[in-house]
């Protein structure tokens, strides 16, 4: 469907040419005001000829193939226009504008409706008009990624990153793409021009550059960037966490991890993550007691995490707790054996376990589990009892 803007405006040319018109010119006008664009371009490609200079010929030439969605063609007559009148430049932008936000849109709605290819050609045909149309490029890499071109989505994104370096999330987009191309040091300098030119960074910027740095074996520096954030936005759980990763390893400094992981527990009750850094973390600090303790909440929470339950024996080992530790790794390994699909020989190891600590309640949850799993309702009834018994509700 054609522009309205657009007639009004191929109307106001057409008026413009009254005072400098040719028969060619006078014969595009009439056919412009009879819609009929085929027949003015004709006209107009003989004006061509006897008016080679002539940069409204070119002008108007583009504005006809703009309405007939002759994009390429219309690029070509405004770049003629151009070269002949530099003054034209505001009215072909605008009309180049029009045009691309026009397939931007299409796109967008294409996008919206997961039709990506549809949006892909929409999108692709809107920066062909305005190849300096930084949010099309983005469009189009988010498009292409999730059509699953993952080749042609970087590129897109890499495109729309040179037109506009400061955008934060294209930065931190093409940062990404450097460090899984092994250019740390590239992806500190996308980053770090980010956090030098503006005032306040995002959030997201200061911690993607602090997991840099510490990738990049700059322990202190991290520490410094996920300081400054923090200052910022102090109860953001996901830069006190990553802060209290770099705190642990590279720097070692176990004590003021500690208190990372305690504030992120304390800003999110039950945080998985938060609950084994924790742990590991005072294990290193040799308060092994808490440590334990820790594991201890990590396992009730999380019955079939494996890790915590190994992280359990390592405390309780340390502890001097010899038999609950080996308990606490037939644990592991039976939930290991469940992931495997061997529950059976998981229940004999959890049997074992509940035989000896009836009064400890994780192992009788994971039993439960198990019977669940193999559709034993007797078996999980009795772990059930097990848990009510040792004062776990269900």
């Amino acid at each position: 469907m054609k522009s309205r803007i657009g007639l009004i405006a191929l109307s106001a040319l057409v008026m413009l040419l009254l005072s400098c018109q040719s028969a060619e010119l006078t014969a595009a006008k009439v056919y412009v005001q009879q819609e009929n664009y085929p027949a003015a371009l004709e006209q107009l490609k003989i004006a061509e000829k006897k008016e080679p200079t002539n940069a409204n010929v070119f002008l108007m030439m583009g504005k006809l193939y703009a309405e007939m969605d002759s994009l390429d063609a219309m690029n070509r007559a405004f770049d003629t226009a151009l070269e002949l009148d530099s003054t034209l430049f505001n009215d072909i932008v605008a009309w180049r504008v029009e045009k691309r936000e026009d397939y931007f849109k299409k796109g967008h709605d294409a996008g919206n409706k997961k039709k990506w290819d549809k949006a892909i050609e929409f999108t692709k045909t809107a920066v062909s008009v305005d190849p300096n149309f930084s949010d099309g490029w983005y469009n189009l890499g988010y498009f292409y990624q999730q059509s699953g071109d993952a080749e042609n989505a970087e590129k897109a994104f890499r495109k729309a990153h040179e037109i506009e370096p400061l955008n934060e999330p294209l930065a931190r987009q093409i940062a990404i793409y450097e460090y899984k191309d092994k250019n740390v040091e590239k992806a500190i300098e996308i980053l770090k021009k980010i956090v030098d030119e503006k005032k306040k960074a995002e959030i997201e910027t200061y911690t993607l550059l602090g997991q840099m740095y510490a990738i990049n074996d700059q322990g202190e520096t991290a520490d410094s960037m996920f300081s400054l954030a923090e200052q910022i936005e102090p109860d953001n759980i996901d830069l006190l966490f990553n802060h209290g990763t770099v705190l642990y390893k590279p720097l070692e400094r176990f004590d003021e991890a500690i208190e990372k992981f305690e504030r992120v527990l304390e800003l999110s009750p039950g945080n998985r993550d938060a609950l084994y850094n924790l742990s590991i973390s005072l294990f290193r600090a040799e308060r092994y007691g808490e440590a334990a303790e820790t594991a201890e909440k990590l396992v009730s929470n999380n019955p079939q995490d494996t890790l915590g339950w190994q992280q359990y024996f390592v405390c309780l080992t340390k502890m001097g707790e010899m038999d609950k530790g080996k308990a606490a790794n037939d644990v592991a390994e039976a939930v290991s054996k469940m992931n495997d699909g061997q529950t059976q020989e998981a229940i004999s190891k959890l049997e074992g376990v509940v035989d000896k600590f009836e009064k400890w309640c994780a192992p009788w949850a994971v039993l439960k589990i198990a019977y669940e799993e193999i559709g034993n309702t007797e078996g999980a009834e009795r772990a059930q009892k097990g848990l009510d018994a040792c004062g776990k509700k269900k």
